[in-house]
């Protein structure tokens, strides 16, 4: 059974970092140790040995396990079966947290028998035994030691550590997806009243790491709710040495934070991705940049930068990871580190680095089932067919095919099929190529579509928490308004009364008067205003819903274009070319006509290429990805001048960072192509100006011609404007449409960023 997820943030007790631990050099730790152990044994030099064991193995791992072998025969004398039982758990777990596994076994063994059964000492050791043998993968060890756990916690009533044991127990079962269900399930239940949250919390995490691991907007959702379970502080209390023998969850935040990141890296979203990874790292590498982990935790920030395409700090970070790890490159054992170097090596086209490197990550072990999730196999394939090593390739693809059962409409399936039918083309089976691509498809679209949900949910959390901000707002400035006129009312009543002395009673039934009506007047006020707010909320709560309605109508508009070109241009074409081939291979070379059929076939499959790359290039414009923005606009308006029907001028002022989305940069590069299509079908112009300037705060767009003109501005409502008016409404943004007094529109549009 493989080293499972459940503890790749526990570490041993030597290796904790405290804010009160002391650092020790050898000579001073041997001189402490000597004046300790010649002490009389109490509470509270017991405790004092403790922490000089604990310290110490910040630094020196092997001088504590000294001082252990030296102090057990001393507190063996003593007879006092609880400082036994410190010792012995946490001796044990420290050789578990360092996989020696035959150590750990002989100290558990020892805890079990120093332990009274019916004991809660003797629940720890069981529950602690029960984790080693599945981490060792002793299956008949580990089912019978959750045999006698499962007996003595319930026979006990000692509902923490039976929990571990029903989480424990449905790990060791991860193939029966009911039976693991049904005892995490199990888990959760006993825990949940418990006050402390560490039983409760290891269940749930295992629930969204292993049972919800196919599901992975349920994954994504569960993981979240444990962020708020994270911050209970039994959680990230961190004991010392003699204050905790059971086992608990160590590092809560920033495991989410790291599954969070798996998560959205097989949603193939790489931006939430990277947030996640750089929350994780700032947990745990930022605090101690040289820790034993800081080498591969480099390596997965480098990756997760190679898959957001910022290959120069991907290289930043793998830079960062080899000078830690401290050995020669081709000694590294870490998978994550050949990955990210093979993608950085394939980007800047060295192709034979990139096999080297990615052969390393397959050869150091399969990814699949493992920690990060991406199965190294995947690029080793992509990068042996660049370099046409076909066979090989198809190897490693028959390998990871049973992976797909449960993996399919994850990054694993998308990079899959997306490599596949790069070999599929190269070997020449086309029909297996159009499955496949079709598979592809259908996998993008689906990934698409949940990052897409997760958006509009991402939108709609921002709109209430603004208005619950302005209704906090309203109800201060409601409140200090109310101060004021109390006040004022104060020193009105101070005057009248010394002024009006002579006439006091009179004033005083005036003033009781004016104060009811005023009372009055407030209240019907009050109610009015209350109306008038709720009259407000249904407005504003109708927008939100016509502008997130428009921006998906928008979409779908798109979507129908493009579905109509494919089908009514693009799928006539090759119907037709696939005509000409069919009857050319039928009659062959001997009918004069063969030859003719082929060149037009040959024609019309060039122009259906320069159709899809039309497609390819409205749906998704990779130049912006590749050289930028101001270079995708000035490419579009070469493309039109060619045409000869238009001749556009271009201005594209700043957008030489990048700091702002590329999700922006595509909506704003699709509002040009809109605009400039609508100018070329209706304005019958000769020239057209496009002005793009990016500000501090605002984007501003221009976009003029010399045509005809719109009759009716206000008429202006066919659906290419419509789905312009949708996109600039959903990035909060606003346009204006003028006739220009010679001839042609001028069109203002001006984006908050």
């Amino acid at each position: 059974m493989p080293r499972l997820n459940l503890l790749c943030f526990y570490c041993s007790f030597f290796i904790c970092a405290f804010a009160f631990a002391r650092t020790y050099t050898d000579d001073e730790a041997r001189n402490a140790w000597n004046e300790l152990k010649v002490k009389k044994v109490s509470e509270e030099n017991f405790r004092e040995v403790c922490d000089l064991i604990q310290d110490i193995g910040q630094t020196n791992i092997n001088f504590s396990y000294e001082i252990l072998r030296q102090y057990m025969p001393i507190i063996q004398s003593t007879g006092n079966h609880q400082w036994m039982h410190v010792l012995l758990m946490s001796w044990a777990k420290a050789k578990e947290s360092l996989t020696a596994f035959d150590e750990a076994d002989s100290l558990y063994k020892l805890a079990r028998e120093n332990a009274r059964p019916g004991t809660k000492n003797y629940d720890e050791a069981i529950v602690g035994t029960v984790l080693m043998y599945l981490e060792w993968g002793r299956s008949d060890s580990l089912n019978k030691y959750l045999a006698i756990g499962e007996k003595s916690c319930a026979k006990n009533n000692d509902k923490e550590n039976s929990s571990f044991i029903y989480t424990f127990k449905a790990l060791s079962l991860l193939d029966d997806t009911a039976l693991l269900h049904k005892y995490l399930d199990t888990a959760i239940l006993l825990a949940e009243k418990i006050t402390d949250k560490n039983a409760l919390f290891t269940a749930k995490y295992n629930r969204a790491i292993f049972y919800d691991q196919f599901n992975l907007q349920q994954q994504v959702a569960a993981l979240d709710e444990l962020l708020e379970l994270a911050k209970d502080p039994s959680l990230s209390h961190k004991p010392r040495l003699y204050e905790r023998t059971d086992f608990y969850f160590r590092n809560p935040a920033p495991s989410i934070y790291y599954q969070l990141m798996l998560v959205n890296l097989l949603l193939t979203d790489y931006d939430n991705a990277w947030k996640f990874a750089e929350l994780f790292y700032n947990a745990t590498v930022k605090p101690n940049p040289a820790a034993a982990q800081a080498a591969p935790f480099n390596s997965v920030m480098a990756m997760v930068k190679a898959y957001q395409g910022e290959y120069d700090i991907a290289k930043k970070f793998l830079s960062q990871s080899f000078a830690l790890y401290h050995l020669p490159e081709n000694k590294i054992t870490y998978p994550t580190y050949y990955l990210a170097a093979g993608m950085i090596a394939e980007h800047n086209q060295k192709f034979t680095e990139a096999v080297r490197d990615f052969a390393a990550a397959y050869k150091n072990g399969s990814m699949a089932y493992g920690l990060h999730l991406m199965p190294p196999e995947i690029y080793y394939a992509h990068e042996l067919i660049v370099n046409k090593q076909y066979d090989s390739a198809q190897k490693l693809f028959s390998q990871l095919a049973p992976v797909l059962k449960t993996r399919l409409f994850s990054a694993i399936g998308f990079y899959y099929y997306k490599y596949y039918s790069e070999l599929l083309k190269a070997k020449g089976d086309y029909p297996a190529y159009n499955k496949s691509l079709e598979t592809f498809y259908a996998i993008k679209d689906s990934l698409a579509n949940i990052n897409r949900y997760r958006a509009i949910q991402e939108i709609e959390t921002r709109m209430r928490v603004h208005d619950k901000e302005m209704q906090i707002a309203k109800l201060n400035d409601d409140n200090v308004k109310e101060q004021k006129e109390i006040k004022q009312e104060r020193i009105d009543l101070i005057i009248f009364s010394v002024l009006a002395a002579a006439i006091i009673v009179l004033l005083i039934t005036y003033g009781r008067n004016q104060r009811h009506r005023k009372l009055q007047a407030q209240q019907i006020a009050k109610q009015n205003e209350a109306l008038q707010q709720k009259k407000l909320i249904e407005i504003e709560k109708q927008h939100r819903i016509e502008v997130m309605q428009g921006a998906i109508d928008a979409e779908e508009n798109e979507r129908h274009k493009i579905a109509d070109q494919l089908h009514d241009e693009t799928g006539s074409m090759l119907a037709l070319a696939s005509l000409n081939i069919s009857s050319a291979m039928e009659k062959g070379l001997s009918d004069g006509n063969s030859e003719e059929k082929i060149i037009r076939a040959h024609e019309i499959l060039t122009s259906v290429s320069s159709n899809i790359r039309d497609i390819s290039h409205r749906l998704t414009p990779l130049i912006i990805e590749k050289y930028g923005f101001k270079k995708a606009v000035e490419d579009l308006a070469n493309t039109i001048n060619l045409s000869g029907k238009l001749q556009v001028e271009t201005v594209v002022i700043g957008f030489d960072e990048k700091k702002l989305p590329v999700s922006l940069l595509n909506n704003l590069y699709r509002i040009i192509q809109e605009l400039l299509h609508n100018i070329l079908k209706h304005a019958q112009a000769k020239h057209a100006l496009t002005e793009v300037i990016e500000h501090d705060d605002c984007i501003s767009l221009i976009v003029e011609d010399d045509g005809i003109g719109m009759e009716d501005i206000s008429a202006s409502n066919g659906k290419g404007l419509d789905t312009i008016r949708s996109k600039i409404a959903y990035l909060n943004g606003r346009m204006e449409i003028e006739r220009k007094k010679d001839s042609g529109t001028l069109i203002n549009i001006e984006i908050n960023v």
